[in-house]
């Protein structure tokens, strides 16, 4: 007769709860530092409060013919990399050297000019270029 072996036949079961709630607490600890390490936008108010006037201007294209001087990026690069702009709004801002006119920018972005200048309206009213 063979004799019995002292090791179990199935394994335990895994008691996942305790890891669980444990990776749950480090990732609201990570949360937390990350929120806290982002540097403070200003507030709403002083954005407006500080913000060039541009009049009742409705369309993008009023907009455009309206602005003078050329285009140039009105943060540092470690607030940029905060914001969440996409691959369109990074292009534009790459050809924004303070040298290059709006109208030469929407010529060389390649896009749909509408759309073109509605990215740059938008990051003028949000205060991450200005014109000079």
């Amino acid at each position: 007769m063979p004799s019995m072996s002292k090791r179990p036949l199935a394994p335990e079961s895994f008691g996942g709860g305790e890891y669980e709630r444990d990776s749950e607490v480090h990732v609201k600890a990570a949360r937390r530092t990350s929120e806290s390490a982002a540097p403070e936008m200003p507030h709403s108010e002083t954005r407006i409060a500080t913000h060039p006037k541009t009049g009742a201007v409705t369309t993008d294209e009023a907009w455009a013919q309206q602005t003078i001087g050329e285009p140039i990026i009105a943060m540092s690069p470690d607030e940029l990399r905060c914001l969440p702009l996409d691959h369109r709004a990074g292009f534009l801002l790459s050809l924004m050297d303070g040298t290059t006119d709006l109208e030469t920018v929407i010529d060389l972005s390649v896009m749909p000019r509408a759309n073109a200048l509605r990215i740059v309206r938008d990051l003028f009213e949000c205060g991450v270029i200005t014109f000079r």
